[in-house]
């Protein structure tokens, strides 16, 4: 059997698409027969080649498999038949505006920029002339992205006018763009977690004939399982292009969200950017960039990433808006911090029999408390029955009440 034969028998009986690493120490291959792997694949009908393409016009690929497209569907299919459904409104200012605080929250978090959804709501309320700090003006530029995205359609110029608001008076003048330029004019250093340069993007040559590859490809008819990969297509293409020197993180994720509100509205309030700032899964988005990036544009890596945090985030607002609903149902309402730990406790996965401690939810959570306080968040939802509590040698160990709230629970 040819090493690539034995590659693709590989590839189909397994659920999780192997590494490169996984392929040398677990499968026995060697690194020039990955090399000669990473070229096959273009000859393989069992890979989608997409008008999208590298400097030296080799297209970007992915693995046409059911496993991926499925947890894509099976999101859509849990929130359409869900309480959720209804968010999909982007009439409603009050139901989208928080959703998108939480959006911005989470995608600043992402980068390092630290806020809260209570002063990015106040931010919200003020001028430009009103805000005291840098980071402030960051939150503002956000704010009026969201709202330049709900209004206008993707064109070369809009995705210009929508770099200009999110960098606006945010950028020292080395990273700003040329005068009529919709582009950067020079090379830049891509940065991944740590602050460490990882790769470069593509020669500031090339970025208008790729960025009009994009352009199209945003543009192309699509049947409804393209529908579902192409933001994340885009949000990865967008990143390797790196079409600016600075925030081009911010702006693949914005424009993902922009192509989901004006093709598939029932994904457009599951907000990527609060799945990626997951403690658990924000490691993972790097890395899902980087073996794309390692395998010449084979994003089958961060579709899989990708489609895995949709289906839990999915699963996870299901649950806590039945649980919302619920105790609303009961004249019982939670503030914003029990939210928040509600919000963290769904995102536990479940191990073994699903009970964890304190420290373990602190993994999860982005506050920085004293342990005091993280039990009594913990101790709170317990009170409200959402949690369950046993001791353990002195421990307190907590697990969702899973059978009185009717939660959906990935095993």
């Amino acid at each position: 059997m040819s090493k690539y034969k034995e590659y693709s028998a590989l590839i189909n009986s397994v659920t999780k698409y192997p590494t490169p690493t996984d392929l040398i120490y677990k499968h026995k291959f060697t690194h020039d027969e990955l090399k000669e792997l990473n070229v096959e694949k273009f000859k393989d009908s069992k890979y989608v080649k997409l008008n999208l393409y590298d400097e030296v016009t080799e297209p970007v690929i992915y693995l046409n498999s059911d496993y991926f497209t499925n947890k894509l569907t099976d999101s859509e299919d849990l929130i359409l038949n869900s309480n959720i459904n209804k968010f999909s409104n982007i009439e409603d200012e009050e139901l989208v505006n928080g959703f998108i605080f939480s959006e911005i929250e989470s995608s600043l978090a992402i980068e390092g920029v630290k806020s809260t959804r209570a002063k990015i709501e106040k931010i919200n309320t003020l001028k430009y002339s009103d805000l005291k700090s840098q980071n402030e003006i960051i939150v503002k530029n956000m704010l009026e992205a969201y709202s330049f995205v709900r209004e206008n359609n993707i064109t070369e110029v809009n995705i210009f006018n929508l770099y200009q608001i999110i960098s606006s008076n945010c950028l020292s003048d080395d990273k700003k763009l040329l005068k009529d330029n919709y582009y950067r004019h020079d090379e830049v250093n891509i940065i991944g977690l740590n602050e460490r340069i990882v790769d470069k993007g593509v020669s500031s040559k090339k970025l208008k004939k790729m960025m009009n590859d994009l352009i199209l490809f945003i543009n192309e008819e699509k049947s409804n399982e393209e529908l579902l990969l192409a933001p994340h297509i885009i949000h990865y293409y967008l990143v390797y292009l790196h079409p600016y020197f600075d925030y081009n993180g911010r702006m693949a994720r914005v424009l993902s969200y922009w192509y989901t509100i004006k093709h598939i509205p029932s994904f457009s309030l599951l907000f990527i950017s609060e799945a990626i700032n997951n403690n658990k899964n924000k490691n993972r988005y790097y890395t899902a960039i980087k073996l794309s990036r390692k395998t010449n544009n084979d994003i089958t890596y961060f579709i899989e990433y990708i489609s895995d945090i949709i289906l839990e985030y999915s699963m996870l607002y299901i649950n806590y808006y039945n649980i919302i609903n619920k105790l609303k149902g009961n004249g019982k309402t939670i503030n914003r911090s029990l939210q928040v730990a509600l919000e963290n406790v769904l995102a536990i996965p479940k191990i073994g029999d699903g009970f964890f401690d304190w420290k373990e939810y602190k993994s999860y959570s982005s506050s920085d408390f004293s342990k005091v306080q993280y039990f009594k968040l913990l101790n709170s939802l317990t009170d409200l029955k959402i949690l369950t509590l046993k001791q353990y040698k002195n421990t307190n160990l907590y697990k969702l009440n899973s059978k009185k709230w009717d939660l959906l629970i990935k095993e």
